[in-house]
């Protein structure tokens, strides 16, 4: 029997009825990645009412991913293995790349208000704040959850990934052992995508070793359908823009 790579835990990105709980928006402000407003407030300090800093700062951020304002995860995962698969993956690649990024608020091992730099803002007394980029900003939050991280809910995956879809694992390793059964990429410049609708993108300098992130299925910056999902999932049309099923 061939092997596929199955698809465990996709209600993750599928779960209507949480989208429902949602303000469904094609923009950051005023959703669910607004943790210094609308829905989500995640903050007691001065970073209430901006919707951009807990990710993203103009100066002193990480490299790793572009203007980056937090440190990504350093948790140790439970990753996804299964029989049939013909992909792993390991924990380092999952902290280093754009996941890891993600899971920095997501793995719940980390207070979502602990930022690379918030330069510009005022600080209260619990701010711990030096020079840009070169010491966290901590605040002391009494938000919601243990220390400021995320506790539970739909957004909250903890460590352990076994029931998730398989994330920093290339794509091509596992198209190749079975080439019936996925989609080949498209290059077109430094873009690198997998089906045509919708389109995902997968993530590296080639074809050959780009991976499958959280962000192949998710939109950061785009809630507009649920989920952050970048399409709609209706006749599982996510899924078969990898998968030929």
């Amino acid at each position: 029997m061939k092997k596929t790579l199955t698809l465990a835990g996709l209600a993750l990105a599928v779960t209507a009825s949480a989208a429902s709980a949602q303000v469904l928006s094609p923009v950051i402000a005023g959703g669910p990645h607004d943790l210094g407003g609308g829905t989500a407030v995640r903050t007691t300090n001065a970073a209430v009412g901006q919707a951009c800093v807990f990710c993203h700062t103009p100066h002193g951020g990480s490299i790793a991913i572009p203007l980056w304002n937090r440190s990504n995860t350093s948790a140790t995962y439970q990753l996804y293995t299964s029989s049939t698969s013909d992909v792993t993956t390991t924990n380092g690649a999952v902290t280093s790349g754009g996941t890891g990024a993600c899971m920095s608020c997501h793995d719940g091992t980390m207070a979502m208000d602990v930022l690379l730099n918030v330069n510009g803002l005022p600080f209260g007394p619990a701010a711990a704040f030096t020079v840009q980029g070169t010491a966290k900003a901590t605040y002391g939050s009494t938000a919601p959850g243990s220390n400021n991280r995320m506790t539970g809910g739909l957004p909250f995956l903890g460590t352990d990934l076994r029931n998730d879809h398989p994330v920093a694992i290339v794509y091509e390793t596992a198209r190749v052992a079975t080439p019936a059964e996925f989609v080949t990429q498209v290059t077109s410049g430094a873009k690198i995508t997998v089906g045509t609708s919708p389109a995902l993108p997968l993530f590296g300098a080639s074809a050959g070793t780009a991976t499958v992130e959280c962000a192949s299925c998710h939109n950061a910056h785009n809630n507009s359908l649920g989920n952050f999902l970048r399409a709609s999932n209706t006749g599982s049309a996510m899924c078969r823009a990898c998968h030929i099923k």
